[in-house]
């Protein structure tokens, strides 16, 4: 019988979420997870099938933290800014976590639509706005172009905006976004 690893599963999974979280998907190498969690890499293999197992672990602790994330709420914020503003501090915050989310190829949604979270933010338009599902959908999908295009800029650091300015221009956008859709509901 193998001698029982001194490290757990958690204390690996929690090494490689913060490897990650630090200094990228990249830093994620059994190599440096056994240095990280202060172990060889035996246990890292006792517990995951192989560091495609590490990396998906990683990844679903940093979506739960994502989804976390992008419901807190803002006072004197509307909610659907709200999600906007979130996603943008995100992707400044934990940069790192965001690019793994949303900026490695194979890891984003083959839709838009079809991340998870994208029910949670049209449920928040339909509620606020009282549109239809399909109009949320064109409203979110529209307005997360533009905010990923923010927090790509922030993640990689091409661009900076502050707080006050992201939060007007989502305004805009918004209004704009919904202004549209009512004009093409008179005609």
């Amino acid at each position: 019988m193998p001698p029982r690893p001194r490290v757990t599963k958690e204390q690996i999974t929690d090494a490689a979420f913060r490897l990650v979280r630090e200094r990228g998907e990249d830093a994620l190498t059994a190599k440096a997870l056994a240095a990280e969690a202060g172990c060889s890499t035996q246990p890292i293999f006792w517990y995951f099938s192989g560091m495609a197992e590490v990396a998906a672990a990683v990844t679903a602790r940093a979506r739960a933290l994502f989804s976390e994330r992008l419901r807190q709420k803002r006072q004197g914020v509307n909610p659907f800014k709200t999600v906007g503003l979130n996603y943008i501090a995100f992707a400044k915050e934990e940069t790192n976590l965001f690019k793994l989310l949303y900026m490695s190829k194979g890891r984003v949604p083959d839709s838009l639509l079809d991340d998870e979270n994208t029910p949670f933010a049209v449920d928040v338009i339909v509620n606020e706005k009282g549109i239809s599902e399909e109009q949320a959908k064109r409203v979110f999908r529209e307005l997360w172009l533009f905010s990923h295009g923010i927090a790509t800029m922030a993640a990689t650091g091409t661009a900076s905006f502050e707080e006050e300015d992201i939060d007007e221009m989502l305004t805009d956008v918004y209004q704009g976004v919904l202004k549209e859709i009512r004009k093409q509901e008179r005609t």
